[in-house]
């Protein structure tokens, strides 16, 4: 899964901090609303990207890195 976190949705988008943080969490409620509960921890920071590019209608490009750790392909 490709995610995105705050500070490549800062640098992707130019938006603040502030706008950037309430984009995640908007997503987290969003993909716990959906029946995913991994995303109520406070500590995640990254969201699949497909969310936010729903939320925003615009094409970021997100990651498959999970922390350090790329992901396995």
């Amino acid at each position: 899964m490709i995610t995105i976190s705050k500070n490549e949705i800062m640098v992707q988008t130019g938006y603040t901090h502030s706008i950037a943080s309430r984009i995640i969490r908007e997503a987290k409620q969003y993909m716990v609303n959906e029946g995913y509960n991994f995303y109520a921890n406070k500590r995640l920071n990254r969201v699949p990207v497909e969310v936010v590019n729903r939320m925003l209608g615009l094409e970021l490009k997100g990651s498959e890195y999970i922390g350090n750790i790329p992901a396995e392909r």
